[in-house]
């Protein structure tokens, strides 16, 4: 679905006084990549931490609030502060009365505050990442099949369930969108990758595919149903996404493991659902909801799909780890389980099996549709990935 802000008739121009701002992770760089490209950008920004929400404001100020000339400042994919949303909007409109800014984001947090903005140009296209990356694409007046990817890709970098529901999942991109995640880790690692995005795709594509095996994947100690229990602690940083890698390499619905938070130091519990088993089968059950069952008195962090808890010991984490898994195993079991059975009467079964087979040739009548459009992106990915290869090797 999607929501136009307000001001949604007034888009950036092709402008050489252009700087496009971003968010640093990768669908933030792949949507300033896109967001470049589109308006004409002769300079873009993106880093951790300057461009995160909390950041923005000073960074801007520091950047563009004395520059010479009158600048178009393009904002995307930065949610508005929700810890000091007002702040936010006046720092944004303080910047408006001397540059022309355009506010472009998709998520559903930013809705309620664009009334409140009375200069800046806002730009709701959401909430899909997918939805707000083609608006961007759409504004590409020649746009290369690596913008195209890019687009798929950055949707991925954010697990937007639209990316499986229109069949444009893939390992291959997935592993790519991976890579970038590492990438983007590096000091000034997504500044260099959005640039690197804007000037030689094919090889950043290349590049990003190179890095996609270094995120490490939790080893399993067990399975529990639908569920991967990963052994001993987990890898340092990678926490979610390398119960993610078990989850994927097992063919698990959802991976549960404990380790160390980082930043605490503390045991910490983490489980996730495999987001695109939840695009699929959108009625499991989110470990985060399990969670609050199981421990309603303990703080749950973190998005529903991939929570984590804290725990008082390491001991502590491993059994609430298992306690963690047999509960999503067993909440998983029933809820794909059919919850009820209707009776046919026998003088409307005929009826009834006419209604199905109708229904049946409809749905495989859809179904040969979109496995043939299915393939076409197969063979158009598959060939530009193979240019790309080319295309890095001959720079080489």
């Amino acid at each position: 679905m999607e929501k136009m802000g307000v001001n949604w008739g007034a888009v950036p121009a092709q402008s050489a006084q252009t700087v496009v701002v971003g968010h640093f992770d990768v669908h933030g760089v792949c949507a300033t990549a896109l967001a470049a490209r589109a308006f004409g950008a002769r300079e873009v920004y993106t880093n951790y931490p300057q461009t995160s929400p909390e950041n923005l404001i000073s960074t801007l100020q520091n950047l563009y609030a004395a520059a010479p000339g009158r600048l178009q400042i393009v904002i995307v994919d930065i949610p508005v502060d929700l810890k000091n949303p007002l702040a936010f909007i006046r720092g944004l409109e303080d910047l408006a009365a001397r540059h022309e800014v355009f506010f472009i984001d998709h998520h559903e947090s930013s809705l309620q505050y664009l009334p409140q903005f009375k200069n800046v140009r806002t730009i709701y296209v959401g909430p899909s990442a997918l939805v707000m990356n083609n608006f961007l694409l759409s504004q590409i007046q020649n746009p290369r099949e690596e913008d195209r990817l890019l687009s798929i890709i950055g949707a991925i970098g954010d697990r937007d369930p639209e990316i499986v529901k229109q069949g444009l999942f893939t390992v291959e991109l997935q592993a790519i969108s991976d890579g970038m995640d590492v990438l983007v880790r590096q000091p000034n690692g997504a500044l260099n990758i959005a640039r690197e995005l804007i000037q030689n795709p094919a090889a950043a594509l290349a590049g990003a595919r190179a890095e996609g095996g270094k995120i490490p994947a939790a080893a399993l100690a067990q399975r529990v149903g639908p569920v991967a229990v990963a052994q001993g602690p987990l890898p340092s940083g990678w926490g979610p996404k390398a119960l993610e890698k078990l989850a994927f390499a097992t063919g698990s619905w959802y991976a549960v493991g404990w380790g160390v938070d980082e930043r605490t130091k503390q045991p910490v519990v983490r489980a996730i659902i495999r987001w695109d088993v939840a695009a699929k089968v959108p009625n499991l059950p989110m470990p985060g909801a399990i969670a609050r069952a199981l421990w309603p008195a303990r703080n749950i962090i973190g998005h529903p799909a991939a929570p984590s808890v804290a725990a008082t010991s390491e001991a502590e984490a491993q059994q609430m780890a298992a306690q963690w898994a047999q509960a999503i195993a067993a909440a998983a079991t029933k809820s794909a389980a059919p919850a009820t059975a209707t009776l046919i009467a026998e003088s409307k079964v005929g009826e009834v099996l006419v209604e199905i087979l109708q229904r049946l040739e409809q749905v495989l009548e859809e179904q040969r549709k979109m496995y043939a459009e299915y393939l076409d992106l197969k063979r158009r990915q598959v060939e530009l990935l193979e240019r790309t290869g080319a295309r890095a090797r001959a720079a080489d």
